[in-house]
C-alpha cells in the first residue's frame, strides 16, 4: 500500500477516535415509569451536538446533557422528541441555539439553559407547555420585547448573572406571561428599571433582587399588584436606608423579607408595619447602630428576626413584645447588656425563644452572665461555643456589676476592642 494512503487511512482512523472518545455517553434511566435519558462526557473535549445522539426518540420523557462540554447544538440534534417534557442542557459551553432547534418538543414544560455562554435568544414559539424556564449563568445582554409571549403558562423564571441592565428592559416584556410566581433578577444590574416592569404579573410569589447594585428599594418591586408576594430579597446591594413608613404598604402577605449585606443605617419605626403576615425579617449585616423601640412592636406574625454582624450598641424588649418571636440573632454587633430580665419579659409579652443568638458583642461579664442564666433556665439554644471558660468573651471593670446604661457602653466596648479583639485604641 503507498505510504500516502497509508498516511491518509490513519489521519482518518484517529479523527475517528478522537470524535468517538468525544462522544457523550448516554444512557436510559428509570425505564419502568418513564423514559429518562441522562448523558455524560467521556472526556475533556468539546463536543458538537449532533442528530443521532438523543433525537428521533418519541418514548424520551426526560433528558440531561448537563456539563457535557456541548459548545454546538446542530438544528436537527433534538428532532422527533415528541414526548419531551424535561430538557436540562445547562453548564455546557453554547453560545448560540439556531432558530428552530428546539421546535417540535411541544410537550416540553421545563428548560435548563443555565450556565452556558448565552448572549441572546429568540426560541420559545413552539414552547406553549413551558411553566420552568433557567436561563441564569449566561452572557444575556437585551430581552428582546415579546420574546416571553407565547410561553402563557410560564411560572417559574431565572434570569439570574446575566449581563442584563434593568433601564433597557422593556416595561410590557411580560405582559403574555402573567403567570409567573417565581423570578430572578439577581446579579443584574437592575437600577432605573420602569416601574411597571412587574405589572402584568398576577400571582408572584418570589422574587429574587440579590446583588444587583441597588441604592433604594426598587418601585417595580412593591406595586399593588404585588399583593400575592411572600418572598422578597434585596440582600447585598447598595441600600443606605428605609425612611419611607409607606415603601412595603402594598405587600400585605409578605412572609420573608431579605435585606442582609446592605449598608442601611437609619429605619423608620413604621417601616414594616404594614407587613401584617410577615414572619421572617434578614437585617443581617448592614450599618445600624440602634433599632426604633417599636420597630416590630405587636408585630404577631414575626418570628424570626437577623439583626447579627450590624453594630447595634443597645436594644430595648420592647422593640419585640407583642410579636411570636422564637429566633433572635443579635450576634457580631457592639452591645455591652440587655434589659434585666430580657427573655421573661419577651414570654410575658407573648414571644417564646427557642433560639438566641447573642455571641461576639462587647458584653460588661455581669450583664453576660445574667443573660446565660436567662437562657438556661428556659431551655433557650445559643451559640456557646467559645464560653467554655477558655477563651476571653466578655470584660468587666473593678465594679463587677451590670450597668444598664448608654453611658457606660463606650468603656466597655474601648476595654473590648483592646483586651479581646487586641486592637489599638487610639486615645
Amino acid at each position: 500500500m503507498p505510504i500516502s494512503k497509508i498516511y491518509c487511512s490513519c489521519h482518518l482512523l484517529l479523527f475517528f477516535l478522537i470524535f468517538v472518545k468525544a462522544t457523550p455517553k448516554c444512557e436510559i434511566t428509570n425505564q419502568q415509569t418513564e423514559h429518562h435519558v441522562t448523558c455524560t462526557p467521556t472526556d475533556n473535549s468539546d463536543y458538537n451536538l449532533q442528530r443521532g445522539l438523543v433525537s428521533d426518540n418519541n418514548d424520551t420523557i426526560k433528558l440531561t446533557l448537563r456539563a457535557c462540554r456541548i459548545s454546538q447544538v446542530e438544528l436537527e440534534a433534538f428532532e422527533n422528541l415528541f414526548a419531551l417534557e424535561y430538557l436540562d442542557i445547562s453548564q455546557n459551553k453554547i453560545s448560540e441555539l439556531k432558530l428552530g432547534v428546539l421546535d417540535g418538543m411541544l410537550q416540553v414544560n421545563h428548560l435548563n439553559l443555565s450556565h452556558n455562554l448565552l448572549t441572546e435568544f429568540s426560541l420559545f414559539d413552539q414552547k406553549p407547555n413551558l411553566n420552568t424556564l433557567d436561563l441564569s449563568g449566561n452572557k444575556i445582554e437585551n430581552l428582546e420585547l415579546a420574546i416571553f409571549d407565547p410561553l402563557v403558562k410560564l411560572k417559574w423564571l431565572d434570569l439570574s448573572d446575566n449581563a442584563l441592565k434593568g433601564k433597557d428592559i422593556n416595561p410590557y416584556i411580560f405582559d403574555q406571561s402573567t403567570k409567573i410566581n417565581y423570578i430572578s433578577f439577581a446579579r443584574n444590574n437592575m437600577n432605573q428599571s420602569p416601574e411597571n416592569l412587574l405589572s402584568a404579573l398576577e400571582d408572584l410569589r418570589t422574587l429574587n433582587l440579590d446583588r444587583c447594585l441597588l441604592t433604594e428599594i426598587p418601585a417595580f418591586a412593591t406595586g399593588r399588584n404585588l399583593r400575592t408576594l411572600r418572598e422578597l430579597i434585596i440582600s447585598t446591594n447598595q441600600i443606605t436606608k428605609l425612611d419611607d413608613a409607606t415603601t412595603f404598604i402594598n405587600l400585605e402577605n409578605l412572609n420573608t423579607l431579605n435585606l442582609a449585606y446592605n449598608v442601611i443605617k437609619s429605619i423608620d419605626f413604621n417601616t414594616f408595619k404594614s407587613l401584617k403576615k410577615l414572619r421572617v425579617i434578614v437585617l443581617r449585616g448592614n450599618k445600624l447602630t440602634n433599632i426604633p423601640d417599636t420597630l416590630f412592636k405587636d408585630m404577631k406574625s414575626v418570628g424570626n428576626i437577623d439583626l447579627s454582624h450590624n453594630e447595634i450598641t443597645s436594644i430595648s424588649v420592647n422593640a419585640f413584645r407583642g410579636t411570636s418571636l422564637k429566633n433572635l440573632n443579635l450576634a457580631s454587633n457592639r452591645i455591652t447588656y440587655l434589659t434585666d430580665n430580657f427573655c421573661l419579659e419577651l414570654r410575658n409579652s407573648g414571644a417564646i425563644l427557642t433560639k438566641f443568638y447573642f455571641n461576639q458583642n462587647p458584653w460588661q461579664c455581669a450583664c453576660l452572665r445574667n443573660i446565660l442564666e436567662e437562657v438556661k433556665k428556659y431551655k433557650i439554644s445559643y451559640n456557646g461555643v467559645m464560653y467554655d471558660g477558655k477563651h476571653p468573651i466578655c470584660v468587666t471593670t473593678s465594679e463587677n456589676s451590670c450597668k444598664r446604661h448608654d453611658t457606660f457602653n463606650s468603656v466597655y466596648t474601648e476595654l473590648y476592642d483592646r483586651l479581646v479583639l487586641g486592637l489599638q485604641i487610639d486615645t
